[in-house]
């Protein structure tokens, strides 16, 4: 597999993200005690009113008292314009806050990687249903790429999509010409792509990746859907994305390698979530801030943008940053 140099473009795209987006140049790492505490002295005593179930409840409450801050949450049933209200579902809930969801950031880096830096008639797209819409906008937008439905049993795909079968029938023919060897046959699939995207959740990329690897689509960049992964509890299942490439929290890169992804991911973005929103209430300075879930760019006049990282997962089912 190749290996990609993205460390030029993150830093170039950072650059633009933050001195096009901010007015200060102030750049606040909360992973570093200091600054988290120099961020929660400027914030100082503010009270949110948030509506949740129970079960985003607790992980608010989790994700709060890591902050040890004066920021206090007051869970609320009425509704009003000063509520805050997160669903279940919060990572694909649109807030005022931010200008697009948590999960399309994440897709967004990928993506643009993937699009808007490569030749898009190189990109294999194969998606799971409940990924379709995502798949025929980037097909809208990319007429070019090549989409496929993950369906059916995967390696019948696989051979019908890669032209596998055409190979396999010429290797069982040259085996019966030539009887008295066994030859060792490696079938060749078509040459017309660099690289595929698989957009589907856990349990469908961690079975398409073993086949395509199993038909011997060894030499191509595989990249996923971030949802492919933030959804796992066990990280020893990173293991079934050897050398597979995709954008990941900040907190998967910082954090204890032991911890819940799914709940990292949640817990991440809900600390990320309460500052930003305490900060607009405290009528904070635009800035730069280097968060749990992402790097966001704070604007106290428009809605604030996020920049995650682009990563690739080792043999050991690490992350390292590209």
């Amino acid at each position: 597999m190749k290996t990609i140099n993205f460390n030029n473009l993150l830093i170039i795209s950072f650059i633009c993200f933050f001195f096009l987006g901010c007015s200060s140049t102030q750049l606040v790492d909360i992973s570093k005690d200091d600054q988290l505490d120099d961020l929660l002295n400027n914030i100082g005593q503010v009270e949110l009113k948030i509506s949740a179930n129970e079960e985003v409840k607790k992980l608010i409450i989790k994700s709060i008292v890591s902050l040890d801050s004066d920021i206090k949450i007051n869970f609320v049933n009425k509704i009003d314009n000063e509520v805050i209200t997160i669903s279940k579902n919060f990572l694909n809930q649109e807030f005022p806050y931010f200008c697009r969801t948590a999960n399309d950031y994440l897709a967004e880096v990928t993506e643009q990687y993937l699009f808007d830096f490569q030749k898009n008639e190189e990109v294999f797209i194969f998606y799971s249903e409940s990924f379709k819409s995502r798949a025929e906008v980037i097909k809208n937008r990319y007429p070019s790429v090549r989409i496929f439905k993950l369906e059916g049993d995967y390696d019948d795909l696989i051979k019908r999509v890669f032209e596998l079968s055409g190979s396999n029938g010429r290797g069982d023919l040259i085996n019966r010409l030539v009887q008295e060897e066994d030859i060792s046959f490696v079938p060749r699939p078509r040459d017309d792509f660099e690289k595929i995207y698989i957009i589907a959740n856990y349990d469908q990329s961690k079975n398409f990746i073993p086949s395509l690897r199993f038909n011997y689509i060894l030499d191509k960049e595989i990249y996923v859907s971030s949802q492919s992964v933030t959804r796992i509890e066990n990280r020893k299942k990173l293991l079934d994305f050897s050398k597979v490439i995709l954008a990941v929290p900040n907190s998967f890169l910082r954090k204890d390698e032991s911890l819940n992804l799914d709940e990292l991911s949640k817990l991440s973005f809900l600390q990320d979530l309460i500052l930003i929103s305490a900060i607009k209430k405290n009528n904070g300075n635009s800035q730069m801030i280097a968060g749990q879930f992402a790097n966001i760019r704070f604007s106290q006049n428009t809605c604030s943008d996020m920049q995650a990282n682009l990563v690739q997962i080792n043999d050991l089912g690490r992350f390292s940053r590209l």
